[in-house]
């Protein structure tokens, strides 16, 4: 009896499995609705291209997410955002990336846009030049590894940089995405804090602007949640940035 039933929990077993990969993926874009958030257009970045913010119009804003990336949590700031029907752009530290491959990649396959920010979150404004490069460029191909396509967004650990460290990046290839937005949500604020610090910053730069939140922490999700809706309860739209060719 107990070798007949065997396949039956094995069967189950896998049934579960699939059941909860589909709940952490979230709503189709055909089951969004008119009044999802959506993509109102793309950009595409290359070496030569003006700053992102540079480029958003009144009531524009792009996503982003440093830091990842972390199984469950990214899994679940996934969710929100395809509830959505929006995309953003995850920063991913090549130590994490190497760590995650298959959140890396899925990250990828889920319609995102995928950059480095170094290796270990080191403050390369503090290394060495040689020494800083070096380590950038190590994130850029655990990350580009992780997701199996070459990426030359890049983000800077804790928006530190120097003129000289800036043109060094530049000359390796390598796209800067900076911030404009930031929702201090690497301290010990609430998510209802976060996000209306987000919406001040945004009021304060023409009502566009370059999003930061992070996607490894305990209350990730939530946070893109009222993220999210209070965008768009506040009329504003999402660009999306497209995966530019390494």
């Amino acid at each position: 009896m107990q070798t007949a039933l065997r396949p039956l929990l094995r069967a189950t077993a896998i049934a579960g499995l699939i059941l909860v990969s589909a709940c952490l993926e979230g709503a189709s874009e055909a089951e969004c609705g008119p009044d999802a958030l959506g993509v109102s257009r793309t950009l595409t970045l290359t070496t030569e291209s003006r700053p992102p913010y540079e480029l958003l119009k009144r009531d524009e804003v792009i996503l982003t997410f440093d830091d990842g990336p972390a199984w469950s949590r990214t899994k679940r700031v996934m969710k929100e955002l395809s509830k959505e029907c929006t995309r953003a752009t995850f920063f991913l530290q090549g130590n994490q990336a190497e760590t995650w491959p298959a959140i890396a990649k899925s990250i990828r396959e889920a319609g995102h846009t995928v950059g480095s920010h170094s290796w270990d979150h080191a403050n390369l404004a503090e290394l060495p030049l040689p020494e800083a490069i070096e380590n950038a460029k190590h994130g850029q191909s655990a990350v580009s590894a992780a997701i199996g396509q070459e990426t030359p967004l890049f983000r800077f650990p804790f928006i530190a940089t120097t003129p000289e460290l800036s043109e060094a990046i530049h000359s390796a290839g390598l796209i800067d995405v900076t911030v404009t937005a930031d929702g201090a949500d690497w301290t010990d604020i609430s998510p209802e804090d976060a996000v209306a610090q987000i919406l001040a910053m945004l009021k304060q730069h023409d009502r566009r602007g370059m999003v930061l939140l992070h996607d490894p922490f305990s209350k990730s999700a939530r946070r893109t949640r009222l993220l999210l809706q209070s965008l768009k309860a506040e009329g504003y739209s999402v660009v999306a940035l497209e995966q530019p060719e390494g």
